[in-house]
């Protein structure tokens, strides 16, 4: 689970920012944009719209199984955020959780348009399933923020942090 998730109910203002110590994430609180049952006939479907804070370079995207999981798991699907300019923060596979689980969609800079629409493709495998009686039900909450930041020259958003949570500073060698 990700930090932003657990620390999503503590403030109970809808667009409050949070940031998080020694990591300098910030982000807003979660906002529901939608919740679905897919059909055997649903291609790319548009959960809701949403629209991002200023200067935000990601979005975070709590999904909820609503149906039940058992006896099988159920596949990924693909969840995107697409503005006029198309998927400006990617895409990403997500696997629906009855606990819930955190999609981030983010490339490290702003989309060019703030707001847009969540969508969520189920794969075929889902289909199947649901062609058969078993109908997916996926609740979609969405938070924004800012994940860059850091100094220039120094390494952000990576898997190695000093123990202080500063960035660490690339060093270039040149052996010529």
């Amino acid at each position: 689970m990700s930090s932003q998730s657990r620390q999503r109910e503590s403030d109970s203002s809808p667009n409050s920012a949070r940031r998080d110590s020694g990591r300098g994430l910030r982000f807003t609180d979660w906002s529901v944009v939608g919740t679905r049952t897919f059909t055997p006939d649903d291609l790319t479907e548009v959960v809701g719209s949403f629209v991002m804070d200023q200067d935000a370079d990601t979005l975070w995207t709590r999904i909820t199984l609503l149906s039940p999981a058992t006896p099988w798991p159920w596949s990924y699907g693909i969840l995107g955020f697409k503005t006029t300019n198309g998927y400006e923060l990617g895409s990403v596979k997500a696997y629906p959780e009855v606990d819930s689980e955190v999609f981030r969609l983010g490339i490290g800079r702003p989309p060019s348009e703030r707001s847009g629409l969540l969508t969520f493709e189920p794969r075929s495998f889902n289909l199947a399933w649901i062609r058969n009686g078993y109908p997916m039900s996926l609740k979609f909450e969405c938070a924004s923020g800012i994940t860059g930041g850091g100094s220039l020259g120094a390494v952000v958003n990576s898997f190695v942090d000093s123990s202080d949570g500063a960035p660490l500073q690339l060093v270039q060698i040149d052996f010529s």
